[in-house]
This record gives C-alpha cells, sequence and structure tokens, in this order.
C-alpha cells in the first residue's frame, strides 16, 4: 500500500495512486533547438509556430496526492463517451466507430476542448472529480522522487516505449510494461502525446496567447513517430486547445478526495529505478 501522511491511499480501479511531493521543479527550460528533428503537422494548424517551446527558467511547485489513470484514454474509453453523450466522433472514425483492430490503442484526433468533455462524462459515471492532469501532477506521477529523465529510468533503452526505435506506429496501451513510472503508469514517454490542464506562461508567469487569442496548452511525453531526445520528460509543447492530431490524446487524474469509495483499488508502492 501507499501511506499518505498517515492514511491509506486508494482509489478507483485502473487508476494508480500518485502520494504528494514537496516543491518540485516543472517547466524545465526547453528551447525549439530540442525539436530539431521534429515532424511538424502542418496538417492540423499544429505546425513550426506552435510546435516550439521556448525555455523559462523552472519553477517550483508542490503537488497533492491523486490518482492518474494507468493507461492513456483508449478508443474503447471514448466510443463509451461519445455513445453516451453523443459527442462528435474523432477524425478518421467511421460513424461512432472506431478502426478495426485499434480499442486498445490510445484515442487520437481530440482536442483539448473534447478531452475536458470526457473528463466531466466520466466525472459524473464514477461519481467523483475527474479531470486533466497538471504539468506538475504529469511530472510527479512519471518521475516519482528521483527527478528521472524517462519513466523507467535517466538512460533511453529502445525496448520501454513507443518510439522511432520500435517503428514509430502506436501500439495498444500497456505494450511496454518494463517502462512504467515508478507509480506503476504505462506510456508516458511515446506512444501519443497528451493533453495538460496547464497554460503556457510567460516569463512572468502570466498565461501567454497567441495571434488569435488562444492560450495554448502544454502537451507532455512525445509520441511513437519522435526521436528518443524528445521523449524526454523534460520537453514539453504549447499547442491551441482547438488542435487535434492523429498523435495527441490524452489521459485523466481522480481527485482523492472526491473518489468514491466503492470500486477502489490498493495502490502498490513505487517501483525503484533499474537503471542509472
Amino acid at each position: 500500500m501507499v501511506f499518505l501522511w498517515g492514511a491509506v491511499l486508494t482509489g478507483p480501479s485502473g487508476c494508480a495512486a500518485v502520494p504528494a511531493s514537496q516543491p518540485a521543479c516543472v517547466a524545465p527550460a526547453v528551447t525549439g533547438a530540442a525539436y530539431a528533428g521534429h515532424r511538424h503537422r502542418s496538417h492540423s494548424g499544429w505546425n513550426g509556430r506552435y510546435g516550439r517551446c521556448r525555455g523559462h527558467p523552472p519553477r517550483k511547485v508542490a503537488v497533492e496526492a491523486f490518482f492518474i489513470s494507468e493507461t492513456e484514454v483508449t478508443n474503447q474509453q471514448y466510443h463509451e463517451f461519445i455513445v453516451a453523450t453523443r459527442h462528435a466522433a474523432p477524425a478518421g472514425w467511421t460513424g461512432n466507430n472506431f478502426p478495426v483492430g485499434t480499442a486498445m490503442q490510445p484515442v487520437t484526433n481530440v482536442s483539448w476542448y473534447d478531452a475536458n468533455d470526457f473528463c466531466a462524462w466520466y466525472s459524473t459515471k464514477i461519481g467523483a472529480t475527474v479531470r486533466l492532469p497538471t504539468e506538475a501532477e504529469w511530472m510527479r506521477a512519471a518521475q516519482g522522487d528521483d527527478n528521472l529523465v524517462y519513466p523507467w529510468g535517466r538512460t533511453w533503452q529502445d525496448n520501454m516505449a513507443a518510439s522511432k526505435q520500435t517503428g514509430g506506429k502506436i501500439f495498444p496501451v500497456k505494450s511496454f510494461p518494463a517502462g512504467r513510472s515508478p507509480y506503476g503508469v504505462y506510456d508516458l514517454a511515446g506512444n501519443v502525446w497528451e493533453w495538460t490542464n496547464d497554460v503556457e506562461l510567460d516569463a512572468e508567469g502570466a498565461p501567454k496567447t497567441d495571434e488569435k487569442g488562444q492560450t495554448r496548452r502544454i502537451i507532455k511525453g512525445g509520441s511513437a513517430d519522435e526521436e528518443p531526445r524528445t521523449l524526454s520528460l523534460f520537453v514539453r509543447k504549447a499547442v491551441p486547445p482547438t488542435v487535434t492530431d492523429p498523435m495527441l490524446g490524452f489521459r485523466y487524474i481522480v481527485v482523492p478526495s472526491s473518489a468514491p469509495a466503492n470500486n477502489a483499488t490498493t495502490a502498490g508502492t513505487p517501483r525503484p529505478s533499474t537503471t542509472p
């Protein structure tokens, strides 16, 4: 079990428990050079203009305990949502049906607004507060207490995540169990980029807006068509919340104080890093 300030941290099935942290650095300085090998996606509006992430000094953020979905939201899960709510299906689906054979792949081609709509529906479904993770929460789930570069350690290994080294294609969730984070969370590096709840901030900590007046949202994790350096946990991008892309999905968190007592599972302790 994970003990948090004297209490046992348990939560909904399919979620990993992440204990609170002391103030830790997030939003590290990352420059456009980190994306030199990235294939910009001009077809969706996610291009060089939106893909760059200018460097800013790290800021320290303390994170409260939370539950995070062990995997990215899958096509099967998203299908249940659109059938229940009549929400528009993502591009590439036929009606309300995802492509054959992709039920357990992460849902993609969803905007930040789509992801939030799913969270609102799922909140009602399970009777708890569900939302997108902040960048600090996402980093906490990925790094644990060890300031890791990748969820499994500090050095890249080809068999730990979906990347260019594994063929550049999206895999079903949980395809790389050895690449889990210290809290047992899958695919936090590679497979698909993930929306967070955070907006891009300027050097003074104020929300930035683009030429259309939009506040861009931070995405994390990299995708299966990226080189290993872009899959580092320290890499981030800022994109408009309206963007949809075949390599962009999401996962959610559940707020502990709101988590239902029934259907709860006991969380495992963080696994120690196995690589230097």
